[in-house]
């Protein structure tokens, strides 16, 4: 293959829209994009968001027991997330998705 045919054929395939809007995986979609996007698209997302948020915990005191972690699946953030974009609709799904993991690491002082 010449290196014409290789360019050639490359800028051709760059013409080609791709069947996922990558922008909305891994950028910061707001809640009406959010409303758009397939479970497993939102899934995704909240998985490459939160895990290195969850482990960094840059803003908040780590807690004693990683709760996150210990999620069986992200459909109960997904629904989270979902909600708070219905009532929010001029916000981002990052916010959602934060609220959410304060609210499950937040420590019980009461005991």
């Amino acid at each position: 293959m010449s290196l014409r045919y290789i360019v050639s054929l490359c800028f051709l395939l760059s013409l080609f829209p791709l069947t996922v809007n990558s922008q909305h995986l891994f950028g910061n979609p707001s809640c009406t994009d959010w409303q758009k996007l397939r479970l497993t698209d939102k899934i995704t997302w909240l998985n490459a968001y939160l895990v290195p948020l969850n482990l960094t915990n840059v803003s908040r005191k780590k807690p004693r027991v990683d709760k996150f972690n210990q999620l069986k699946s992200l459909d109960t953030v997904v629904v989270y997330v979902d909600n708070f974009c219905t009532a929010n609709a001029n916000d981002y799904a990052s916010a959602g998705a934060i609220l959410f993991l304060d609210e499950l690491t937040m420590e019980n002082t009461s005991q």
